[in-house]
């Protein structure tokens, strides 16, 4: 598969591979089969980052579907960026789309100007001192919000708890 043996990842993937039986690997890859992945695309997403074969599909499935169904993203975006899917939804994702989403609400910058998944990536310092704190004048309840960890729903962006669209 290309790993570089002496590297954290191929100690990763061999972790992933030795707990992970051939029945088990083949519901996965039927699995992201369903979300449009081919079987290259999900290799290639493990070469990226091999611990996200290692959670459950109930996980998995409400971290995909928050991104497509409700930030927009396209699943084969995420091929390119498997770490995402190992992200805490509740203390990363969320928090991060919901001032993401405010700021967008305000007018203060473009959605074609971020790229969600690459958000999700930076550190936390990073992403404090670009959206958070740079806005905090015009929009004081942005660091209150994302400490907090407020859903999307909380703050009323018409989605509802788990981050799916409400049903107006």
């Amino acid at each position: 598969m290309e790993f570089d043996p002496s590297s954290a990842t191929f100690m990763k993937a061999l972790y992933v591979i030795s707990v992970t039986d051939t029945l088990k690997w083949e519901q996965k890859m039927k699995f992201y089969s369903k979300w449009g992945w081919t079987e290259d695309d999900v290799l290639l997403a493990f070469r990226r980052s091999p611990l996200f074969m290692s959670f459950s599909e109930k996980i998995i499935s409400s971290k995909m579907d928050f991104y497509v169904n409700t930030m927009g993203c396209q699943p084969s975006d995420v091929v390119g960026c498997p770490d995402v899917l190992t992200y805490s939804l509740e203390k990363r994702i969320i928090p991060r789309c919901s001032v993401i989403r405010l700021l967008q609400l305000e007018g203060l910058i473009a959605k074609e100007d971020v790229s969600i998944l690459t958000i999700l990536q930076k550190s936390e310092k990073w992403f404090l001192e670009r959206f958070v704190i740079k806005y905090q004048e015009q929009v004081p309840e942005l660091l209150t919000s994302y400490k907090e960890k407020i859903s999307l729903a909380k703050i009323g962006l018409g989605l509802d708890e788990r981050g799916g669209v409400k049903q107006v």
